[in-house]
């Protein structure tokens, strides 16, 4: 039996950049199944309810120092609270910035970091080349899907 979908609950928490939120949360909706489907291992599933928050670089800057050691604006950090909750927390100056640096739509790339927070609550990890690997395997898998 497919695992259930888990309720989005999104925050506004920057003002400087200018994003299409209706349309980052239907496609985000629409990428839900195909997360589900591919979780790293066989025990791993999305949390009931996740929150996606956008926040400034300051913001975004001081969970990345107080939590990962490092003191510098991200575009995605996620955490998991067992299996009721899990938040992804987005630092939308620095992906207005990768879309520039990338030449992608800057929604495109919410999304993306978004589908990235996704699996981070499905086990996967980023913090060595092979795990590295897969984990952007099926995030771009699951990103073409989605614009196809």
């Amino acid at each position: 039996m497919p695992s259930p979908l888990p309720s989005l609950l999104w925050y506004q928490r920057q003002r400087k950049i200018q994003i299409d939120l209706p349309i980052i949360k239907a496609t985000v909706q629409q990428s839900l199944p195909l997360c589900v489907k591919k979780p790293r291992y066989p025990h791993c599933r999305l949390p009931e309810i996740i929150e996606i928050t956008f926040l400034n670089n300051r913001s975004i800057a001081h969970v990345h120092a107080q939590f990962l050691k490092k003191a510098s604006a991200t575009d995605v950090i996620t955490f998991s609270y067992g299996l009721h909750l899990g938040e992804i927390l987005l630092g939308t100056p620095a992906i207005a910035q990768q879309a520039r640096e990338l030449r992608q739509p800057r929604d495109q790339e919410i999304i993306r970091c978004i589908i990235h927070g996704l699996l981070h609550l499905l086990g996967y990890d980023d913090t060595n080349k092979e795990e590295y690997g897969l984990m952007h395997h099926e995030q771009e898998s699951i990103l073409k899907s989605l614009l196809t």
